[in-house]
């Protein structure tokens, strides 16, 4: 906390002249006293907690001071999630700004905004253009979220899906309304800081959506940019969604670039040929990259003849910078300066904390996102391990195949150690690696699919309980056994498969039987 109000205490000073005060005002109907207010302030990809208020009377207030003299951002939330949709209301201010907010409804994100700040009125413009279409979607999203809350509760957890899907089609047919309202409005408008912000939601669309219907205009309107704008994160993130980079895949070269440290200094991931990298994208914005990151600098200290964390962050400098005063790093901390345009581009992150682990030889040995306490460590034991190499022998007359290789190399959940090949069964040993103490399942329809595309059931199991949940020993660690209908004699390779009706279910292609 020291860190904080020190950084704070500096930038007041550096910036004592240019900072001066804005208010915020709102006048609310039908929303009850007693409700909570946040104004979050959004630097970056990143919010921070700015001040909270009460609604007394029908009003709130917030006085604050800016950072500078430039444009800033804040978004205001109300407390209560289940009162109001999961959405904030957008407010622009400049230094000694007076914005006033006015809401009829719980729909917080198109409420009325007066102010005389530019980009302000032009978020309003484009407000006013889907006002109906905004409140629907608004109204739809606390369905679906009251759906998923009461399935977690304990309710019909298939039921609410369905019911959830079919809001989600509603949300998103309302969505491309606003979309198309929005694009006739920007073509006619100039560019301004929410215009861009418009742009970079639209090419977030464009990115992960099949057979967007708004691609076309989205270029046209990236094409209006100029040179300085083109090199905002926006727009670098709109031309990366137009023109999508080669994502490196497993077992290909590693992507490298120009990263630098605290001091300025620039690295990249070669200097560390002949070790094990790990590649760690995040964000202080990030929970679970903050809970990963004691088990990081033990993987560090553990490692270190063998192995070299890298910390990527994919904030801007000053967000930076601001992190590492108060989460300080005892490995490689760097940062390509490029936010989600860069490194995060090139590996296809979509979420953090994402790990990407690099093999001696610079090649992708696996790529991840997520955290569970416990679970990176295994992550890392299970890649580092020594590679057992492919044996076949014979028993009885029986075929053994021992530590079977596959087409599949990253590493599973599940890593087959041995294949016996009997006239009564296939029998696979299995071990598991995952997360201390949650649960594995395995489908009672899971099947072996050979090289011939013909199916073979699993016909029992030894060690682990099919089609229930089997809990993790705190180890992360186990071995059962699987006993499948027998493949043919000559089948060469097959696949382990849960089946498609399983989501996420575990597949594991090209078993190999011969070498």
């Amino acid at each position: 906390m020291r860190k904080q109000v020190l950084a704070c205490l500096l930038l007041g000073a550096l910036g004592a002249q240019a900072q001066e005060k804005f208010v915020v005002e709102g006048q609310l109907k039908h929303i009850p006293d007693g409700t909570v207010f946040s104004l979050m302030k959004r630097e970056g990809n990143v919010g921070s907690m700015a001040a909270t208020d009460t609604l007394r009377n029908g009003t709130f207030r917030f006085e604050l001071t800016t950072a500078g003299n430039g444009l800033e951002r804040y978004d205001l939330m109300a407390h209560d999630r289940t009162s109001f949709p999961p959405m904030s209301l957008s407010l622009w201010v400049n230094p000694g700004s007076r914005l006033f907010v006015q809401g009829e409804n719980p729909y917080i994100y198109s409420w009325k905004v007066e102010s005389d700040v530019k980009e302000q009125q032009f978020q309003q413009q484009l407000m006013q253009a889907s006002r109906k279409e905004w409140e629907e979607f608004q109204r739809l999203s606390m369905q679906e979220f009251e759906l998923m809350r009461s399935a977690a509760q304990g309710g019909n957890k298939e039921q609410a899906r369905a019911k959830a899907d079919s809001l989600q089609q509603l949300t998103d047919k309302l969505s491309d309304q606003i979309t198309q309202h929005n694009i006739a409005l920007m073509k006619q408008s100039p560019v301004n800081a929410v215009w861009m912000d418009e742009l970079y939601r639209m090419g977030m669309s464009v990115k992960f959506r099949k057979d967007c219907p708004y691609k076309e205009d989205v270029q046209q309107l990236y094409d209006r940019l100029d040179a300085a704008q083109k090199e905002t994160s926006e727009g670098k993130s709109v031309y990366l969604a137009l023109n999508p980079p080669t994502v490196v895949k497993v077992g290909e070269e590693a992507a490298d670039a120009d990263m630098y440290d605290l001091e300025g200094k620039v690295h990249h991931l070669a200097e560390f040929r002949g070790k094990y990298v790990l590649l760690d994208f995040w964000s202080r914005g990030c929970g679970p990259c903050m809970m990963s990151q004691p088990e990081l600098k033990e993987i560090s200290e553990r490692y270190k003849d063998s192995l070299e964390v890298v910390s990527l962050s994919i904030e801007n400098r000053k967000g930076w910078e601001e992190a590492s005063k108060a989460h300080a790093m005892t490995w490689n901390n760097w940062n390509d300066l490029e936010e989600t345009n860069g490194l995060y581009a090139r590996y296809g992150v979509r979420g953090i904390p994402h790990f990407v682990l690099i093999s001696p030889e610079g090649k992708v040995v696996d790529s991840w996102s997520g955290y569970a306490k416990g679970w990176l460590k295994l992550k890392i034991k299970g890649s580092m391990a020594p590679k057992q190499p492919m044996r076949i022998e014979w028993k009885d007359g029986y075929k053994l195949v021992h530590h079977p290789r596959k087409k599949t190399e990253k590493m599973e959940v599940l890593t087959i150690r041995q294949v016996e090949l009997t006239d009564s069964a296939t029998v696979l040993r299995v071990h598991a690696r995952y997360i201390p103490n949650y649960w594995i399942r395995l489908d009672k329809a899971t099947f072996l699919m050979s090289d011939k595309e013909v199916n073979y059931p699993l016909l029992r199991s030894e060690g682990f309980a099919i089609g229930e949940q089997v809990f993790m020993p705190d180890s992360g660690e186990m071995d059962f056994t699987l006993y499948f209908a027998p493949l043919p004699k000559d089948t060469r390779w097959f696949d382990f498969s849960e089946g498609e009706h399983v989501e996420g279910g575990y597949y594991i292609e090209g078993i190999r039987l011969t070498e």
